[in-house]
């Protein structure tokens, strides 16, 4: 991850999710790409062989349209391949979280949740925002 990515995401739970959110939809496109690559698979073939459109194999190899678990497995599948899946903790990274008992924000009515390791406001998402 760049400096500046590192920086923006301990700034905040909210900032390191948007964080995580990008680096995983990177980390599983360059991954197919390059098992793309080395089966000699373009986005053409591909879509035939998952029997949809070029157009949305483009979207999807871009980002620009949400991958589902659904939707992964089948592009594995149309290249004979099957999805390795682990989760490792984001303290790896360099991400510092802040336990929701030392957390504070700057307004005193809103109440928060913390969900793994991002907070989320539980109440008055207008006064959060």
């Amino acid at each position: 991850m760049t400096d500046f990515l590192d920086r923006w995401a301990t700034e905040s739970p909210e900032n390191a999710r948007l964080v995580a959110q990008e680096r995983l939809i990177t980390e599983v496109t360059e991954a197919l790409w390059q098992e793309m690559e080395e089966a000699g698979v373009n986005k053409a073939d591909l879509a035939a062989r998952m029997g949809t459109t070029r157009g949305y194999i483009s979207q999807i190899l871009s980002g620009s349209r949400n991958m589902t678990l659904r939707t992964l497995a089948d592009i594995c599948f149309a290249l004979g391949k099957s999805p390795d899946i682990s989760l490792n903790g984001a303290e790896a990274d360099g991400w510092e979280f802040r336990p929701v008992e030392k957390f504070t924000c700057g307004h005193t009515k809103i109440r928060y949740t913390e969900t793994g390791n991002v907070l989320h406001p539980m109440d008055c998402w207008k006064t959060a925002a």
